[in-house]
């Protein structure tokens, strides 16, 4: 049976992935109020790099983060850019970067995979990356882990 990390492989330590991995992308998105609460509309989504488990994403992240000026953003629609803290309007399009943690949930009929958890490491402005571009809004090499 075919699954969601089938031929994938860690980007700190290179071993293949299992059930439960962790993933890192960055994406153009904005924040939209409704009804029943805030909706990310996601415009473009690019897959960055996969880590097997806790430890080598948990290296990456600090690895990521010690090189922000304003890492972990708040939920508001205005935060500081992570990396020069001008003010990002979160209901305007805006690249965000998320560490998500995956488990594989595929069946015989469907690959598939759950999201159990996501952290939003880095919010940028558009002078630091243009959304709507989220795959060329900055070299993977900025984010301070190889990939």
């Amino acid at each position: 049976m075919a699954t969601s990390y089938e031929g994938r492989y860690c980007g700190v330590c290179d071993h293949p992935l299992h059930k439960g991995y962790f993933s890192l992308s960055k994406r153009s998105q904005t924040l939209t109020d409704t009804p029943s609460g805030t909706v990310v509309m996601v415009s473009a989504d690019e897959l960055v790099t996969d880590f097997c488990g806790s430890e080598c994403s948990e290296y990456a992240e600090a690895a990521i983060t010690s090189t922000l000026t304003s890492p972990y953003p708040s939920r508001g629609k205005t935060v500081p850019c992570s990396l020069c803290l001008q003010p990002v309007d979160r209901t305007l399009p805006h690249v965000s970067v998320s560490m998500m943690q995956f488990e594989d949930a595929s069946q015989p009929w469907l690959v598939s995979a759950r999201v159990v958890d996501e952290r939003e490491l880095a919010v940028y402005c558009a002078a630091c990356a243009q959304p709507g571009r989220a795959s060329q809004a900055f070299d993977e090499s900025e984010l301070g882990v190889a990939v």
